[in-house]
């Protein structure tokens, strides 16, 4: 993996290079309805045939964490057999030291193995749809670049978020999205309609990226979420989604935790990737089997999969790009 840090970057055009592959891969993945093993319909991406499984959620600029959890994967080895799979939840930006470290390294992967790595978009992919304050990816752009250099990267980057698959399912056994589950009855009753249709900018996109569980019993099972977007939902939306798409587990992100959490008597695990912005939480990604999938009936038997990134000094995890 190329070191990008700011004595050796690539100069903005290289940026741009991968970043136009990478969205004609997405574009192209999309008009051909079809990955290795599965199917996109939309929004939605369908694993149904896999032999193993890796996940890794929010990186927010944490290039550090990422290089450790892709150093332990071995992505070329691992993504050698086309049956393995490595998952992104999204939230590559923001916050630390090195989002366009991440955002490279991770483009690079799915442009050398498209039919291996599925890139989901978080929150921090849509600023356009959902404006929020702790956007700062435009700012460093234009900080390392210059203004007109920065701009064409940042609106290249904006139309390759666009791109990125919302939600997806794992052979009928796990269902990823970034944020958690779509509330209204409409969404459930016709799940996988609403998940294919959900990257245009509507109600079921911001509540896939935006929305959190918490205990709420009481009808209507949700209420509105104090990020401003999204909702919070209970555990009768989880139950009422997992019995109506047939899978057993909602794995997604979003949330700083000790490396994972799980909620909704297990139903719910929140995963979470990266350290250098959170030095008060863990860092975990998860590696599991089609053997450990298939007999696996909530999130509390995927805990044995979870692996957690070593703790860095964050000093020297800063990648300097100032």
């Amino acid at each position: 993996m190329p070191d990008i840090g700011a004595q050796s970057s690539p100069v903005a055009s290289r940026f741009l290079e991968v970043f136009k592959q990478t969205t004609d891969n997405l574009a192209a993945e999309r008009g051909r309805g079809r990955m290795v093993g599965g199917v996109v319909s939309g929004g939605l991406v369908e694993i149904r045939e896999l032999d193993n499984l890796a996940i890794i959620s929010d990186l927010h600029g944490d290039l550090m964490s990422l290089n450790r959890i892709l150093q332990a994967i071995r992505p070329e080895e691992f993504l050698a057999n086309s049956g393995n799979k490595i998952v992104f939840l999204g939230d590559y930006v923001d916050r630390g030291s090195d989002s366009l470290g991440v955002l490279y390294s991770v483009c690079q992967l799915k442009n050398a193995h498209p039919d291996s790595v599925v890139l989901m978009r978080g929150n921090h992919e849509a600023p356009s749809e959902f404006p929020f304050s702790s956007h700062d990816l435009p700012y460093r752009i234009v900080k390392r670049f210059g203004g007109s250099e920065g701009k064409e990267i940042y609106d290249s980057l904006l139309m390759m978020f666009r791109e990125l698959t919302v939600a997806t399912i794992i052979t009928n056994r796990l269902l990823l999205v970034h944020g958690g589950l779509p509330t209204e009855d409409d969404a459930i009753l016709n799940h996988r309609n609403a998940l294919a249709t959900a990257r245009e900018c509507n109600g079921v996109l911001e509540e896939l990226l935006w929305n959190d569980p918490r205990d709420l019993n009481d009808l209507p099972y949700w209420e509105e979420s104090q990020r401003g977007l999204g909702r919070y939902f209970g555990e009768p939306v989880t139950r009422k989604w997992l019995q109506a798409s047939g899978v057993c587990t909602l794995i997604r992100g979003h949330e700083p935790c000790q490396g994972f959490r799980i909620d909704h008597d297990g139903k719910v695990m929140t995963l979470f990737s990266c350290q250098e912005a959170y030095p008060a939480f863990k860092a975990a990604y998860l590696v599991l089997t089609m053997e450990k999938l298939d007999t696996a009936q909530s999130a509390n038997d995927l805990l044995t999969c979870i692996k957690f990134v070593g703790k860095a000094d964050i000093k020297d995890s800063a990648v300097e790009n100032e």
